[in-house]
Parts: structure tokens; C-alpha cells; sequence
């Protein structure tokens, strides 16, 4: 192996080059500049297929498999950017554990909240407490109910605060969508990771024993909505027409897509609910690779009734059009 030591190299001729055998390495122990407004690095590029053989943490190429920079974090090739092929399979790949991506996620949410509710199911609910529950506001059913939390295998954590920012728990990233209506939070399990997590509530409705007798609805299982081909939702009708008290529903959904290479195995790995109307016990967890499961209190008015499956597909429905409208699908 040849060996060629110099303190620099110059070239005039504006198509100067260094050409190198295929098997050469060029290091540098200091820093590489390029200059000039046109000039640009063409890193290497290909297939999916192409990656090398023994990466090194660091690496970074251009996959043209999937129209998206790549780089090899030490055990995988992590992808960024934005894809800008044709083809179904060039959209921004699954980010959403990425702080940045987790952020840009919540805030776009929260900017959309307010639209997600049929007509007839929007009822504006009072939040009249601290951030992590309802306490008894005007006509709300509430003697102190709706504490929030994020559960993994089966385990939970204590009660979420729906202003509070980014937080984790067991490694499941979560964040509320602000403490206003309708109270929204989602939670995302690392990537490329197969994972059984949700949420539960708990709390006392001050339903006194009337509002009817709790039941749930499954809202979708398996189904495809606005882009997404691995959706399950699951409703519980907690308590309505308690005098003039609004009604109490808590809406749960899982969400992945294949274009993320991922899918939920198991949408309803657990759905419980209190049959007491007092008791605002319910639970839902999904077994979820590469995608994020959300919750939302919803509730059709006063002394109205039920929310039926079509009004919690609604809400679905409109939900996943504005996350599908930020995570290009």
C-alpha cells in the first residue's frame, strides 16, 4: 500500500481532480472545507440494498430506495429529510420519537384541535381545575374525575398534566395537546420497537349512580383512515343524562402505517371499564411498532345520550386528516 504525505495540494485548472482506486480511504485529521457559491459534496448514494456491508457509526449516504439521507447511528441507519419521489413508499419515514419531530407533531395538533368534533358532539366542557383533571366546574358531571395517565405493560404512570410539556415515562414520550377542549394527549414508544402502551383514566364522576349504564364501542379495527392502514379506536360511554350534566366519553386510538414499517398486532390488547357510572375507570392499551396512540375526553352535550360509532369515527376521521396533513401522507 502506497503511502503519500504532503502539506497541501493545489490545482488552478477548474476541473482539478483526485482520483482514488475504489478501495481507498482519504482521511482527515482536521477539518474539510469547501468553499465557493457553487460548489456542493456529492455523498455516496444507493438501494436500500447497497448499504455497506460493516457501517461504522457516522456513515452517512443518500438512500435512493427511499429518496431520504440516512445516517448509521452504531446498531442502525437512522433516515431524514423529506422524501420527494413519486411513489407511496417516498414519505418522511417515522421521526416521531425524535424530540424535533415529537414537537412539531404536538404543536401542529394543538393548532387543530377545536375542529376534530362532529356536529352535535362538541360540547364545550369546562376546565375549571388544575391541569390534570375537571373538579366540579359549571354542569360537568365532575366531583373530581378524569385524571390522565400513560400506561406501558400494564403498568402506569402518575397523572398526566395536560399543559405540561414533552415527558417520559419508561421511555414513552407523551404530551397533552393544552388543558382546554376537548382534552387530547399523545404518546409515542421508541422506534423500531414493538411495544404494548396506552392509557387509563380514573377519578369520580359524581354521577350519584344515574347517567345510565356504561358500555363501549369499538370504533375501528384494522381499518385504513387518511392514509394510515393501522388504526383501532375504542370508545367508552361513561355516564349521560345525569340531570343537566354534560355526558363523560373517553375516546382511545392506536395509529401505524407500513410506509413506516410498521403495524399493531394487537389494536385491543386491553380495553376495561368501570360498569359503575361513578367510577371514571377505563383502560387501553395497543400492541404498536412505529406508530403513536392518542386519547381524548369527548362528550355530545347535555342529557343527549350516547356518542355513537359513526360520531367517534368523526372525530377519528378528522384527527388523523390533520396528522396525515403534517406527516406528509
Amino acid at each position: 500500500m502506497s503511502n503519500v504525505k504532503v502539506d497541501s495540494i493545489k490545482g488552478h485548472d477548474p476541473t482539478f481532480e483526485i482520483e482514488m482506486d475504489t478501495n481507498a480511504n482519504l482521511n482527515v485529521n482536521g477539518s474539510l472545507s469547501v468553499s465557493g457559491f457553487d460548489s456542493q459534496i456529492a455523498i455516496p448514494k444507493g438501494t436500500t440494498g447497497e448499504r455497506p456491508s460493516s457501517p461504522s457509526a457516522g456513515m452517512i449516504r443518500f438512500n435512493t430506495t427511499d429518496d431520504l439521507f440516512e445516517v448509521y447511528n452504531g446498531s442502525g441507519w437512522e433516515q431524514f429529510g423529506v422524501a420527494t419521489g413519486s411513489s407511496s413508499s417516498n414519505l418522511k419515514t417515522f421521526n416521531l420519537y425524535d424530540n424535533s419531530g415529537f414537537d412539531a407533531f404536538i404543536s401542529h395538533m394543538s393548532s387543530q384541535k377545536t375542529t376534530w368534533a362532529a356536529s352535535g358532539t362538541n360540547y364545550q366542557y369546562e376546565t375549571d381545575a388544575s391541569d390534570d383533571r375537571i373538579n366540579d366546574a359549571q354542569s360537568d358531571m365532575y366531583d373530581g374525575g378524569n385524571y390522565t395517565q400513560v400506561r406501558k405493560n400494564g403498568s402506569a404512570s402518575g397523572n398526566i398534566g395536560y399543559n405540561s410539556g414533552r415527558s417520559t415515562y419508561s421511555d414513552i414520550k407523551y404530551q397533552g395537546l393544552g388543558y382546554s377542549w376537548p382534552l387530547v394527549a399523545i404518546a409515542v414508544a421508541p422506534k423500531d420497537t414493538t411495544t404494548t402502551y396506552g392509557w387509563s383514566r380514573s377519578g369520580n364522576l359524581g354521577a350519584d349512580n344515574g347517567g345510565g349504564t356504561p358500555n363501549s364501542i369499538t370504533v375501528y379495527a384494522n381499518a385504513s383512515v387518511a392514509g394510515f392502514d393501522k388504526v383501532n379506536a375504542w370508545l367508552v360511554n361513561k355516564a349521560w343524562n345525569q340531570n343537566s350534566d354534560p355526558g363523560v366519553m373517553h375516546l382511545y386510538c392506536s395509529v401505524s402505517s407500513s410506509r413506516w414499517s410498521g403495524d399493531i398486532t394487537d389494536g385491543f390488547a386491553t380495553v376495561d371499564y368501570a360498569s359503575n357510572s361513578d367510577n371514571d375507570y377505563s383502560q387501553y392499551q395497543a400492541t404498536v411498532i412505529n406508530g403513536f396512540v392518542w386519547t381524548a375526553l369527548v362528550s355530545n352535550g347535555q342529557t343527549v345520550g350516547t356518542i355513537s360509532a359513526s360520531q367517534a369515527q368523526t372525530f377519528v376521521d378528522n384527527f388523523l386528516t390533520s396528522a396525515a396533513a403534517h406527516l406528509g401522507f
